[in-house]
């Protein structure tokens, strides 16, 4: 399975067909870290956590969806429909 990784801070986007791979490139993304549709870091080898949805969750910076900017949201939406939301379709790449 092709997947679309997308860093939620920078907006660096990289296609991978092995999550291995994309794991030494530095990509934090399932299904090698974490769950797909699990609130964690999606992030590439430059970024860091600390600007992620995760982080602002954890925080207690965002208590509601309500809190969200709309990056955060967009977000937010990609990781609920994961892998789906991820998946290399054929006019890209």
């Amino acid at each position: 399975m092709r997947l679309k990784y997308i860093c939620e801070n920078c907006g660096k986007v990289a296609f991978y067909d092995d999550p291995e791979e994309a794991f030494k490139a530095g990509w934090d993304y399932p299904p090698k870290m974490y769950s797909f549709g699990m609130i964690s870091p999606r992030t590439c080898g430059n970024c860091e956590i600390t600007t992620t949805l995760w982080w602002a969750m954890t925080t207690r910076d965002i208590k509601s969806i309500a809190d969200m900017t709309p990056q955060q949201k967009e977000t937010f939406d990609r990781i609920m429909g994961e892998p789906q939301s991820i998946m290399v379709t054929d006019d890209e790449d």
